[in-house]
């Protein structure tokens, strides 16, 4: 093969290259020997089962319900997704059966099954100070009957929140297609197709590097269904996975591979449509684990109708990961019997012959046929089990319907999170240095620059907080494209500084990944340009999770994003795009103007447990400010008055703010008084100060570099209108970009962009 390595020389000798062979249906064990040599129990057994009988009952439910046969719930309408995994449940209960009750998972849409079967695992491993430390109103029972009401209430907290009650796992806000508990290392279901893939990566990053032992040895195991493997981010989140410099000694200390097993859930079809042999070009589709690592990641097929062969797979696979050899690859062949949602027939893509030849190896009934044949239980036995597996859903399903539903004037709460990491707990809170500290020159009047004062933040608040960890692209040996984190990955070792593939949306939802399992991420994304390549992990992932969980997780991690309109970078490198993000509720929205507010806002950001866009102006990076050498934070939602005046209020941000300066400088001397007022924020806005200036001057002009139409200026004017009306003396006007494309030639990009001369007749006419 031809060796890439630069200091070794090309070579180009003629060969070929050879992949790895990856196996298929390896588990033939005999459930009788393995009971006699110990290998498994009689209760593992009876735990399997009726962990599918439980994720049985609770999907049939959901169809009885919408045929309005549930006896139990006639009264109840029930309005909701019917997203059924029915056919599943070896794969879910077989999965999770062999993890530990710290050990993480994310899943799907339909994946009530999952987190059915995480949540009843685990529950089941529990310690009887554990389940009432779980459900403290359970502390006077004890035994078999303390055990018996915890699971009662994971079916109920499961149920409630299907039916979006406030006693659900997500206080209704997430429902079923969101739901998780954190408690038992649920990250949460995915609405969005293959979205939590790159979260569980980003998990499985927090538990590589982790320094606190008690996190230590815990694996993430990522569940996605056949029409995700096909999916951007998730063949991202592969690649990611199997970076060399995970397991290389010459680029890491730690030299531990991803703690991940992504569980390729094959049902045969991803809505309507095949997976294999219609949209895809392999098969198994497994094989595309061959594509990311020379080790196919340790891929494999596995009958995902067998729990004993799932929950095999699983055992061996963590064994592996144990080695350090993660992450590793498993295709469950499966099969789901009803369609996408009830309202899918299924008649149109499948035949009755096809769903036979299937229902011929259903794991329920096949698996409690071995039970029997095995004698490891009797007919009366599982009969019994059965009956009991009924009777709690129905009283779950009973107490869910009969419980609140939330109040409507608690309809945005848990948006944003009031918290902040102001104590860093042990061990975090230790400098954990591998090399110089970069140094940050200050001039003669302790002036440095607004790249500087950004990276003199970063660097003050990773010595602060171990949990605080920088990557993106190219900001590891080379110092970013601006060269700002020079020197950081001397200083603080490759776990916590690294480089990053090209890959916006796994860059962003790994940060996700790591925000919600304990660390605090600061990713770059380069250009705000590719915050497009990564909105969905930003918008519906990262903005999302709080609000979802009903506040059962934060996601404090900071996206950095550089704008360089001005230096004739053209449509794909100079947009500003920040008034996007602050039309996503969820997320917070910075960006300063200048380098005492740069230093202080983005030491505010990686504190706080929101997620933050941060927004830099490329064209701010070399101006200097007098910036403190000394610990100082900046809070969220206060406007700077740079200037006070009496004629008529500048409002801003970034760039814009210095533009504006200067244009009330020059109608200063025509005797015009001007108040500027610096935003710094966008999402939290500080209202009052810029109302109390209306109220004052009477005018205002709100000025940007965001593109006039849709801009954040335009939503500025209504409040000041709404709210300031009675006080104003002319309309309030806004100005931002022209209404088009970022051009390159710089004649065209001047005419572009706003000017001081606009806002100065903008002002004018209004005065």
């Amino acid at each position: 093969m031809g060796n890439y390595l630069s200091n070794a020389g090309p070579d180009f000798t003629a060969g070929e290259v050879k992949l790895k062979s990856i196996p298929e249906y390896q588990y033939n064990k005999d459930m009788k020997k393995e009971l006699k040599a110990g290998r498994i129990k009689k209760e593992d057994l009876a735990e399997l089962y009726e962990s599918m009988l439980v994720i049985r009952e609770f999907e049939e439910m959901i169809l009885k319900l919408k045929n309005g046969a549930y006896e139990t719930l006639s009264d109840y309408e029930y309005r909701g997704p019917t997203h059924l995994s029915i056919g599943q449940e070896a794969t879910a209960a077989g999965v999770c059966s062999a993890l530990n009750i710290t050990d993480e998972i994310t899943s799907t849409h339909r994946g009530h099954g999952d987190s059915i079967a995480k949540g009843f695992h685990a529950i089941k491993r529990m310690t009887e100070a554990q389940l009432k430390a779980r459900c403290p109103e359970f502390s006077a029972l004890s035994g078999d009957a303390l055990l018996e009401a915890v699971l009662e209430d994971h079916v109920f907290r499961t149920i409630a929140e299907l039916f979006g009650k406030e006693a659900g796992y997500g206080k209704g806000r997430g429902g079923g297609m969101h739901i998780a508990d954190f408690r038992v290392g649920h990250l949460g279901a995915n609405a969005i197709v293959g979205g939590g893939i790159p979260i569980a990566t980003g998990a499985a990053m927090t538990n590589r590097i982790d320094i606190d032992p008690a996190h230590k040895g815990k694996v993430v195991c990522a569940f996605a269904g056949d029409g995700a493997y096909a999916n951007g981010v998730v063949l991202e989140s592969f690649n990611w996975a199997c970076q060399g410099q995970f397991t290389d000694p010459a680029l890491s200390s730690i030299n531990f591979g991803l703690p991940i097993i992504y569980c390729l859930i094959n049902n045969h079809f991803g809505m309507t449509g095949r997976a294999d042999r219609e949209v895809t070009g392999v098969s198994p589709l497994v094989r595309r684990a061959a594509g990311f690592s020379n080790e196919n990641m340790h891929a494999e097929v596995v009958n995902g109708m067998d729990p004993l062969a799932v929950r095999d797979a699983i055992e061996r696979a963590k064994k592996t990961i144990a080695e350090g050899k993660g992450p590793v690859m498993l295709e469950f062949n499966t099969y789901r019997y009803f369609g996408h949602s009830l309202s899918d027939p299924r008649t149109e893509y499948r035949t009755k012959e096809e769903e036979a030849l299937w229902k011929a190896v259903d794991p329920v009934p096949c698996f409690r046929q071995k039970l029997i044949e095995n004698g490891v239980f009797t007919e009366e036995e599982l009969a019994k089990m059965e009956a009991n597996v009924v009777e709690r859903n129905k009283k779950a399903a009973r107490r869910a319907a009969d419980s609140d539903d939330p109040k409507a004037e608690d309809v945005i709460k848990y948006m944003y999170t009031d918290t902040t990491s102001e104590v860093v707990p042990a061990p975090y809170n230790q400098l954990m240095k591998r090399g110089e500290r970069p140094v940050i020159k200050r001039d003669a009047e302790s002036r440095i620059t607004y790249k500087d004062a950004i990276k003199e933040g970063m660097i003050e608040e990773m010595e602060r907080d171990a949990r605080v960890v920088l990557y993106g692209e190219d900001v590891a040996d080379y110092g970013n494209a601006f060269k700002l984190t020079k020197g950081m990955l001397e200083y603080f070792g490759r776990a916590r500084v690294f480089n990053t593939p090209i890959s916006e949306a796994a860059i962003v939802g790994t940060g996700v990944g790591m925000a919600m399992t304990g660390y605090r991420p600061v990713v770059e994304l380069m250009y705000m340009d590719f915050a497009l390549m990564a909105s969905d992990q930003i918008s519906n992932q990262a903005a999302k999770w709080h609000y979802m969980t009903g506040a059962s997780t934060k996601v404090p991690m900071v996206i950095r994003c550089s704008v360089g309109g001005g230096k004739g970078y053209g449509g794909q490198h100079s947009q500003s795009l920040e008034s996007i993000f602050a039309h996503i509720p969820g997320t917070y929205v910075v960006y300063p103007s200048n380098p005492y507010d740069a230093k202080g806002l983005i030491k505010t950001a990686i504190r706080d447990d929101n997620p933050v866009v941060f927004v830099e102006g490329q064209l701010l990076y070399n101006v200097k400010g007098v910036v403190p050498a000394e610990d100082y934070t900046i809070p969220f939602g206060v406007a700077n008055v740079l200037r006070e005046g009496s004629d008529i209020t500048f409002v801003g941000w970034g760039p814009a703010i210095n533009d504006a300066v200067k244009a009330a400088d020059l109608l200063a001397e025509e005797g015009v008084s001007v108040e500027v007022i610096d935003a710094r924020t966008l999402v939290p806005f500080d209202w009052e100060t810029v109302f109390a200036s209306v109220r004052k001057t009477g005018k205002c002009v709100v000025m940007s570099q965001c593109v006039d139409i849709g801009s954040f200026t335009g939503e500025i004017v209504s409040k000041i209108m709404e709210e300031c009306f009675d006080s104003l003396d002319a309309p309030v006007l806004k100005i931002g970009a022209k209404n088009g494309i970022a051009p390159q030639a710089h004649c065209l990009e001047k005419a572009f962009l706003p000017s001081v001369e606009e806002m100065v007749a903008a002002a004018k006419k209004i005065l």
